[in-house]
């Protein structure tokens, strides 16, 4: 597995790839790594002629609460013991922050409409905003043919679905830059960290390529307009129930085991959605759940599952799920489901 710090080094390797007629999964992730995530590198894997990049990176663009961000779990130890034993990632980005977003170029903006005034749109306001930053600026960077994101985010997945249409619609490529684009997107990387821009290896150390040399052996000949196929993996969860994210790694085992009772409750929708209105099924599960003491319950709602509208009734609706935020031991867990079909 080839570890990059520095863009150039990733763009030296995905163009040696692209010589040989690969293409490329891009599984982008916050680190604090779990199944779900290794799910998605797994499945990216079996992509054929695929070579996978896994990236961590923790955008502080998406953080509405800044004591979230302090708090937000972070292990790199451990998530890089994760992906080499699995042995399904090809390259592991670890930006700094000036990589991703550098201070001369200036941020693009994006509006996602009803899709983030909703649920976690409504509850973290600018949140989607930061998820289109970081998305489209990575996306830029790698240039992936496939990109894999959970279930479990759903409402992320509809927004990044919705970001890879507008991308397609603009005249300019995927590109945080305001400025005229001649010849696609592009890195400027200062003279003082050259030396510094060929990758690492597991130990830390700079990796050569002995194929390139020269000024230009990070240059790199990519699409102007390459945008992803978007693919949803299964949400993964416990024995239990409980839906794998890297916050409930901040629970205790007993609130673990509380938090099973989460989607739980949302599973009885399923069964029970043909019996009542929804206002009466979503106020049924929230008391069921608010009875547990140590639950803080933000928002049950049902929605459409194409456009993530409310349901009120069960009229003109082909498929619905039920989506949930419920705070435990300082930790907030979202979890969703389908009702039907």
């Amino acid at each position: 597995m080839l570890i990059f710090r520095h863009v150039s080094g990733l763009h030296r390797a995905i163009e040696l790839w692209r010589k040989k007629g690969m293409k490329i999964a891009f599984v982008p992730t916050m680190g604090a790594l779990h199944e779900g995530h290794m799910g998605l590198l797994e499945r990216a894997s079996h992509y054929p002629n695929t070579r996978v990049v896994c990236s961590i990176f923790v955008n502080p663009t998406q953080f509405n609460d800044p004591a979230d961000l302090r708090t937000y779990p972070r292990d790199s130890v451990r998530d890089l013991r994760l992906l080499v034993e699995q042995g399904r990632t090809d390259a592991l980005f670890q930006p700094e922050l000036e990589e991703v977003y550098p201070p001369e170029q200036p941020a693009a903006t994006f509006s996602f409409g009803a899709l983030e005034q909703v649920m976690e749109g409504a509850m973290r306001p600018g949140h989607f905003a930061g998820v289109g930053q970081v998305v489209a600026r990575l996306l830029q960077l790698v240039e992936a043919d496939y990109l894999l994101l959970g279930e479990k985010d759903y409402q992320q997945f509809m927004v990044v679905r919705d970001l890879l249409r507008q991308l397609r619609e603009r005249k300019e490529p995927p590109s945080l830059e305001n400025r005229p684009n001649t010849g696609g997107p592009s890195m400027e990387v200062p003279k003082e960290r050259a030396t510094r821009m060929g990758g690492l290896d597991q130990k830390g150390k700079n990796k050569v390529d002995p194929n390139n040399g020269g000024s230009n052996a990070g240059a790199v000949t990519r699409s102007a307009h390459r945008i992803p196929s978007l693919i949803m993996g299964p949400t993964h969860r416990d024995k239990g129930g409980l839906a794998l994210s890297s916050r409930n790694q901040r629970l205790s085992p007993k609130g673990r085991l509380k938090a099973r009772r989460i989607y739980a409750a949302l599973r009885q929708a399923r069964v029970g959605w043909c019996r009542e209105t929804p206002a009466q099924l979503v106020q049924k599960i929230r008391s069921g759940l608010a009875e547990e003491p140590d639950f803080r319950v933000e928002y049950i709602q049902l929605a459409d599952s194409d456009t993530l509208a409310e349901v009120v009734d069960w009229k003109n609706h082909t498929s619905v799920r039920i989506f949930a935020a419920v705070w435990i031991e300082g930790v907030r867990l979202i979890d969703n489901t389908v009702v039907f079909p």
